[in-house]
């Protein structure tokens, strides 16, 4: 059987799109959590449209990682954790905060994935498209917290 260039692609690099994947599903969950706990509509929302995106995304990778002949990992679905976390962090501006650690930790894991010199075009072009979306979305998030603020 002959298979396109496209689909070999070192194991490392599929270790790390499988870490991206996981971090993506588990921060679907954090957000959808938070989105409850925020009490301003239009910050909810876009909260949001943050987790539908982030799964999307996740969704997106998972469909790459099984074309090139590995398996995204399952985030964990024992929600206890974010629940206590929840616990911890009551306050809409401290929610806020724990979603800009998070963006944080997101653009890390993108970048290294983007740094990595046998990463095909078309995932390299995949990838920065995420990376764009979730910057953005991020960026929507801040000026809704900055223009309450005011």
């Amino acid at each position: 059987m002959i298979f396109a260039t496209v689909n070999k692609i070192p194991g490392f690099i599929l270790d790390k799109l499988g870490l991206l994947f996981k971090l993506l599903k588990e921060r679907k969950k954090e957000y959808e959590l938070f989105a409850d706990k925020l009490k301003d509509k239009q910050l909810r929302r876009t909260v949001l449209s943050l987790a539908q995106e982030t799964n999307q995304y996740a969704v997106e990778l998972s469909g790459q990682i099984q074309i090139m002949g590995g398996k995204p990992g399952a985030a964990e679905e024992d929600g206890n954790g974010m629940e206590s976390l929840l616990q911890i962090i009551p306050e809409e501006n401290d929610i806020l905060a724990s979603c800009e650690v998070s963006e944080k930790k997101m653009i890390v894991a993108y970048r290294e994935i983007l740094n990595e010199p046998f990463l095909h075009e078309n995932l390299r072009k995949l990838i920065r498209c995420q990376l764009n979306g979730l910057t953005y979305a991020f960026m929507q998030i801040k000026l809704l917290k900055t223009s309450f603020h005011r």
